[in-house]
């Protein structure tokens, strides 16, 4: 299972990312702020806390890659 950061890292690389409405977010401000993104708020993640799309391990594999890359 991937941790609360890596779910937060993986919206920045996954082109399937679309938040879902969620109206425990007051404002605008807070729906947009980078801060909410997250695979928890996609409309792919599923209440069993998976990626319909099965993305997770995908992008996971790709982002470590390019550290391995980087290093």
């Amino acid at each position: 299972m991937a941790s609360k950061e890596q779910l937060r890292k993986i919206t920045i690389y996954c082109d399937y990312y679309e938040a879902r409405e969620n109206e425990g977010l007051k404002n605008l401000s807070q729906k947009t702020d980078k801060n909410f993104e997250s695979c928890e708020n996609c409309i792919h993640f599923t209440e069993d806390r998976r990626c319909e799309l099965d993305l997770i391990d995908k992008v996971l594999s790709s982002l470590a890659m390019e550290q391995d890359l980087k290093s």
